[in-house]
């Protein structure tokens, strides 16, 4: 028997005991919760900032030898954004290379289409409606293949 603690719903704790009988696990549901409404009320978000929807992106370079790879290595800090239809998002978007020859970009095609290209040591924020439900990947024009981050869109 396996339990575990939950809490999906504010204000309520939830504790889930799952028994395997010889024929498989069996969920053992408290009287009186209704998994699909604590379900739902569950709002999904990736490293979120001091405000709802927030995101802190940084640049970075990592130590490799990229003329013996014949490709660019170099990572957003958050690669993946996950928030729902009608959010405002906020991206606060830093190059955090020394020189200001190094830039990147944060760029995306339509429907969310923009391109912030910023010099090394510069920073940028920017703000956008998720209006689109669906995947749609964010890039850096320099680094490609390497420096990509997809941005989910839930109903």
């Amino acid at each position: 028997m396996v339990t575990k603690i939950i809490r999906m719903i504010p204000g309520i704790l939830i504790i889930v005991t799952t028994l395997t009988l010889s024929s498989g696990p069996v969920l053992l549901v408290p009287a009186g919760v209704n998994f699909a409404e604590a379900q739902t009320s569950v709002k999904e978000v990736s490293a979120p900032g001091l405000n709802p929807n927030e995101y802190y992106i940084f640049t970075q370079e990592l130590d490799s030898n990229k003329s013996k790879l014949g490709v660019p290595v170099a990572l957003f800090t958050i690669t993946n954004i996950r928030v729902h239809n009608g959010d405002n998002v906020t991206i606060h978007f830093y190059n955090t290379a020394d020189e200001a020859k190094d830039r990147h970009t944060f760029s995306m095609q339509s429907p969310y289409k923009m391109d912030h290209d910023l010099a090394g040591g510069q920073n940028a924020t920017f703000s956008f409606k998720a209006e689109t439900v669906g995947g749609f990947t964010y890039y850096c024009r320099y680094d490609l293949p390497s420096m990509i981050g997809h941005l989910e869109v839930l109903p």
